[in-house]
């Protein structure tokens, strides 16, 4: 679908008005939520395509939807050059990507990523923020794409856009694979439901230095030195490595003083040298 390969007068067209129709390239957690919102916004969807699936009905759709992984995308935007129409809307969901990868598409291409976890093809996407790269006179259309899938639309810049998406990963999957550490200690992770709901509700009000609660952030170098003690040798580095970053925001936000931080340190040190 390049602009050489285009009809005559193409280059007069605009993107789609609403409703429109849709296809689906990448019928998973992400593709399956996009497609049950914008069903349920009035569109049109009429295809959801899994990997082997015939792709032809792509040249039939409006708004063409490419929810696959970082990885397979390269190949989806091929499938999509080869049987998409002029004037039609390109959207890929990866989050690490801007709109390069959809150049060969046409003018209306957008990433719009949506900065939450999808567990699943059925999990709503009411109040997500997206993260959306594009050019600026698609921004509007974003915006109402957007709403229609239930969420808010945040412009990111590209060469913004791997800063983002590594934030996302340090907030969300490591918290997580860190939530499964403490789990293991725990031998479940039930008991950590309330206090990972507390976090995100004290880091909403507060704010995320201002919610830094425990011995680290206290300066509290006695029980810092019984939980290095106490922790098993796969955990103890990361123990270690999150206790340093809680320690420089505890002193850069003013929680801790310069003295009381040097001495958690020292033992964060002597733990990594035993």
């Amino acid at each position: 679908m390049t602009a050489s390969s285009r009809p005559p007068g193409a280059e007069n067209l605009s993107p789609p008005t609403s409703p429109f129709s849709v296809a689906v390239l990448g019928a998973g957690r992400v593709g399956g939520s996009f497609a049950n919102a914008l069903r349920a916004a009035g569109h049109d969807l009429i295809a959801e395509l899994h990997r082997d699936d015939d792709p032809s009905p792509i040249a039939r759709a409006d708004v063409i939807v490419i929810a696959v992984p970082d990885d397979a995308l390269p190949g989806a935007v091929a499938v999509v050059e080869r049987l998409g129409r002029a004037g039609s809307v390109v959207i890929h969901t990866c989050g690490i990507h801007g709109t390069e990868p959809l150049e060969g598409c046409g003018p209306y291409i957008a990433a719009v990523h949506p900065a939450r976890p999808i567990a699943s093809p059925e999990q709503p996407l009411d109040g997500v923020i997206f993260g959306v790269t594009a050019p600026n006179e698609m921004h509007q259309w974003c915006e109402a794409f957007v709403r229609d899938l239930g969420g808010e639309a945040m412009f990111v810049a590209t060469e913004d856009r791997v800063a983002y998406h590594a934030a996302l990963c340090i907030a969300s999957n490591f918290a997580v694979a860190l939530a499964a550490d403490s789990a293991q200690l725990l031998g479940g992770h039930e008991i950590l439901i309330p206090a990972l709901r507390a976090n995100v509700e004290n880091i909403a009000r507060l704010g995320p230095d201002a919610a830094l609660t425990g011995p680290v952030s206290r300066g509290d170098v006695g029980t810092v030195r019984a939980h290095l003690r106490a922790l098993p040798p796969h955990l103890l580095e990361s123990y270690v490595a999150n206790a340093r970053r809680v320690l420089a925001r505890a002193v850069g936000s003013g929680r801790l003083d310069e003295a009381k931080a040097a001495r958690v340190a020292e033992a964060l040190e002597e733990a990594m040298v035993r």
